[in-house]
């Protein structure tokens, strides 16, 4: 079945303190000399680390750690451990996390250098694409669901749920077409942020509770 390239968006997870410098200077890979020095990461610090030189499976694209990455849907198992603190992650306050989504289309007309994988980037069996006709190689079932657990007919269930869409050095604030955050609280200071910023993005608390654990 063709993807619908025109309503296909893509999900970035970030700190809501990360959010007036992303607005003000578009985002930007952790190994570009233009990254924020007061970012906060979120999520798996040691894989974090091991991102920043671990090789890209296509000839010429550098590392992971030279990319921005997006999720192809919501309620990723990082979000999941960063709630919890499982596997030894910082635990997050769900509140604190904030959704910047940008389409697939203004991705690949703005941004010179992007990829995209069929699971999670520094998994051994990950195969990673550059060309809009391959995205039939995402599992658009598992990347949409809410339960996402490996089961006894299917190990391999989680992987595929974080698939990633790559963009290399640098997305602009253009590219920035809707943010999502928590609650209604959240939602108003998120709204004062982008107005500051004087731009005009659509601010939404957690959109038929589809976005957050």
């Amino acid at each position: 079945m063709p993807i619908d390239v025109d309503n296909l968006w893509l999900f970035r997870i970030v700190h809501i303190n990360n959010v007036e410098h992303i607005l003000r200077n578009g985002i930007v890979a952790p190994n570009s000399e233009l990254a924020d020095a007061d970012y906060i990461n979120i999520g798996d610090s040691t894989l974090i680390g091991q991102r920043s030189d671990y090789p890209v499976k296509i000839e010429g694209y550098g590392n992971l750690g030279d990319f921005v990455p997006f999720y192809f849907g919501p309620l990723s198992p990082m979000l999941l451990n960063i709630k919890t603190g499982h596997r030894g992650i910082s635990q997050t306050h769900q509140s604190e996390i904030v959704y910047i989504c940008c389409r697939f289309n203004s991705i690949v007309i703005n941004c010179n250098q992007w990829c995209f994988t069929d699971g999670h980037a520094k998994a051994v069996i990950t195969e990673f694409f550059n060309h809009a006709e391959d995205l039939d190689h995402v599992d658009w079932e598992i990347v949409g669901k809410r339960y996402w657990n490996n089961t006894e007919e299917d190990f391999d269930r989680m992987r595929r749920k974080q698939a990633e869409f790559l963009v290399r050095d640098y997305v602009p604030v253009q590219c920035i077409e809707y943010i999502i955050v928590f609650n209604e609280e959240m939602r108003q200071i998120v709204r004062d942020i982008v107005n500051l910023s004087g731009l005009n993005i659509p601010v939404s608390a957690n959109p038929e509770n589809n976005y957050y654990y």
